[in-house]
Order: structure tokens, then C-alpha cells, then sequence
């Protein structure tokens, strides 16, 4: 099984969570998702090396631009729902 850490931008709050979830999801080969809100990640296990540019398309049509995050500690840009952002509740 492999694991996959991407940078998920637009993550602001609990159902943009569940959105990225269903998204991930959605591809063959995704086994596990975990995602963080707090950093910005997304930590995929599965057969999922192939499947990348998919996954990456499948949030991007959702409206969550993602990256591959080779460093866990960088948290990746995203608005708050106090702040007025692109949150996916308002």
C-alpha cells in the first residue's frame, strides 16, 4: 500500500472536509483518507500512485487546488469561515 501527503487549498471547514473525503474517495485504488484541516493535508493510502493526476482532478472540480506535499510541516493557504473566506458554507 502507498501513501500520498498532498497540500489541499480552500479547506476552511468541516464540510469542506467531507467534500474533500468524497472526492478522494471517488478514485480507484483509494483505500484510507485522512485529512487535516488545521494544516491544510491530506494523507491518502491506497494503490495510489497512478491514480494521482485523478485525484488531483477530482478535487480541482470540487474547487480545492491541490499539490504534493513533500513536507508535512508547511501548512497549505487557506481562507477562514471567521475571516470571510471561500468558505464552502456561505
Amino acid at each position: 500500500m502507498e501513501t500520498i501527503n498532498l497540500a489541499v487549498s480552500g479547506m476552511t471547514c468541516g464540510s469542506c472536509v467531507k467534500h474533500v473525503e468524497q472526492a478522494i474517495q471517488s478514485v480507484a485504488g483509494v483505500k484510507h483518507v485522512e485529512v487535516d484541516l488545521a494544516l491544510g493535508t491530506v494523507k491518502i493510502q491506497g494503490d495510489v500512485s497512478q491514480s494521482l493526476p485523478a485525484i488531483i482532478a477530482a478535487l480541482e472540480a470540487k474547487g480545492y487546488p491541490s499539490t504534493v506535499n513533500t513536507d508535512r510541516s508547511n501548512k497549505a493557504s487557506s481562507g477562514s469561515c471567521k475571516t470571510g473566506g471561500n468558505c464552502c458554507c456561505h
